[in-house]
């Protein structure tokens, strides 16, 4: 399937909110010819996130599955990266207000790719039993947690207490 074109005037100004799957593919496939295009994004790299369970068990190190934005897209002329979050959007104004910025950042075509949030299905409580596992933070931390629980059964004598 082809990317569909956006017709642009000249230097017109195309903001992607959001460097993950959606994000990323369209600012690799979008011609840069007759338009600046911004990608914000909270974190300075992308991540594979169907391979953090590989982090969180020892089996993949973070740079194996998190990759620099900017090194991702260092071949693209007309694009600037920046680590910012988005805290209001004007669409009257066609302007975003960044965390960072004090001036609001205009544009002309807006596309948002913000990705997921862990999806406990109602019951908001079970995230204080639950881990999440959608960034890299997540899997370092259960990697962090799995490995100790190991260290600690190890040391135990008691085989009834090491299960």
């Amino acid at each position: 399937m082809q990317p569909q074109r956006i017709k642009t005037t000249a230097r017109t100004r195309i903001v992607v909110l959001g460097a993950g799957f959606g994000g990323l593919t369209f600012c690799q496939k979008f011609s840069f010819e007759q338009a600046d295009v911004m990608l914000i994004d909270r974190q300075n790299h992308h991540l594979f996130q169907p391979l953090l369970y590989q982090v969180a068990t020892a089996g993949l190190s973070v740079p194996e599955v998190a990759q620099p934005i900017r090194q991702i897209l260092s071949h693209k002329r007309n694009l600037t990266v920046l680590l910012d979050e988005a805290v209001d959007i004007d669409a009257a104004k066609r302007t975003i207000q960044l965390y960072e910025r004090e001036q609001p950042l205009s544009y002309d075509y807006l596309i948002f790719t913000l990705g997921a949030r862990t999806n406990y299905f109602g019951h908001d409580e079970w995230a204080a039993h639950a881990l999440g596992m959608k960034t890299v933070d997540d899997a370092t931390r259960i990697r962090h947690d799995v490995l100790l629980a190991f260290e600690e059964a190890e040391g135990i004598d008691n085989p009834k207490r090491q299960d």
